[in-house]
């Protein structure tokens, strides 16, 4: 049914129907329906068990004796690897900055490239561990920095020869907890340009990459990547954004970015382990009230965003399925986000929020195919 809805909405869009009028028209023919929080989740574990992990966690913090620590993941990706590691050695900047890469259990040629790197550049330090994920593998990273800030490059991605220096010279003189740059895509010819902003919001200007940015290394005393999820970036927007007082975004190119067309971005339709994406909105939130987090309109108005991506990413699942999950997702509204001390601030979003207070369904469902 919701391929058919799918194909409805772009036929629509196509013919320039307004977003309302789509929802009005997509609405018909779903059926209302919801169940209880804990058999929506029962239900749902039996599709794809809840992972084990959790965002809060302690680093005993090093010696800051780098400006800037570099940390790489790398799983079985020879064929982009040294370009990413001469990208990164090659910086012009008179900042200090060590190398970490860890190899999360490569089984192609991949250690033995790092060894010869190792060899000629003294500020590169290898980390090789078990296959267990890029959750892992970064918090392993984060665990083995020394360095006053942080940066995650992805090894099958490269950077520009101003990377640090575009990045370290506004975080130092304006003393920034994170600082992001723009990027372009490596194999899709597209780009994405931030306005120079030194009092960027981070709600509203930065994507949710955790790459092309530096962020203070403290802002990861307490907080790190939920292993055995996919989707783990999420971590940042819930326990690392509301942490920093002090945002720049700036206009350079200083990232090239690599589209995986086997990533889990790519593949999430498909998998079960789509339903990763609702659970750690659970875990994170889980988290943010363990830890004392404090929730405020900006997280709510994500978390609203939040819900539809949910929903786009395991569409294909059964409608019974996604009764579960819209159960569950309105649940966590209206616990974490009491109407009476929240408010929406993109009005965008306000449909998707009157259809979780409501309890609605078909309004949510035909909201959130708007928005494919």
């Amino acid at each position: 049914m919701y391929q058919k809805k799918i194909k409805l909405n772009h036929l629509l869009r196509k013919m320039h129907v307004p977003p309302k009028k789509r929802i009005g028209l997509l609405k018909f023919g779903i059926s209302q329906q919801t169940i209880s929080y804990d058999e929506a989740l029962a239900k749902l574990n039996k599709i794809s068990p809840f992972p084990p992990g959790t965002s809060i966690g302690t680093y005993d913090l090093k010696k800051e004796i780098y400006d800037l620590a570099i940390i790489v993941v790398t799983y079985n990706n020879q064929d982009y690897l040294n370009k990413c590691i001469a990208s990164l050695v090659e910086q012009r900047t008179k900042y200090s900055f060590s190398i970490i890469v860890v190899n999360d259990g490569s089984t192609d040629h991949t250690a033995t490239m790092l060894t010869d790197w190792t060899q000629r550049f003294p500020n590169i330090q290898v980390i090789n561990c078990l296959h267990g994920g890029v959750a892992r593998a970064r918090n392993i990273g984060l665990g083995a920095s020394n360095a006053r800030y942080i940066s995650f490059v992805d090894a099958d991605d490269y950077v520009e020869k101003d990377y640090v220096e575009g990045l370290m010279n506004p975080a130092s003189k304006y003393n920034a907890d994170i600082v992001e740059g723009s990027y372009r895509t490596i194999n899709k010819a597209e780009k994405f340009i931030n306005k120079t902003d030194l009092h960027a919001n981070a709600f509203q200007n930065l994507y949710g990459y955790p790459w092309g940015k530096v962020y203070r290394r403290r802002l990861f005393e307490n907080a790190k990547f939920p292993e055995d999820f996919w989707f783990e970036d999420t971590m940042a927007i819930y326990r690392i954004w509301p942490n920093a007082r002090k945002i720049i975004t700036i206009s350079d190119i200083i990232y090239n970015y690599r589209i995986n067309e086997k990533g889990i971005t790519r593949s999430a339709f498909s998998n079960v382990k789509a339903l990763d994406s609702l659970y750690i909105t659970i875990r994170l939130l889980e988290d943010c009230r363990k830890n004392g987090s404090l929730l405020d309109d900006e997280l709510y108005t994500f978390t609203l965003q939040q819900m539809v991506t949910n929903y786009i990413r395991i569409h294909s699942f059964k409608n019974e399925d996604l009764v579960a999950a819209f159960s569950i997702m309105a649940k966590l509204i209206d616990d974490y986000f009491p109407s009476s001390k929240f408010n929406c601030l993109d009005n965008d979003s306000l449909i998707v929020e009157k259809a979780l207070r409501e309890k609605d369904y078909p309004l949510f469902i035909a909201a959130a195919l708007t928005k494919q």
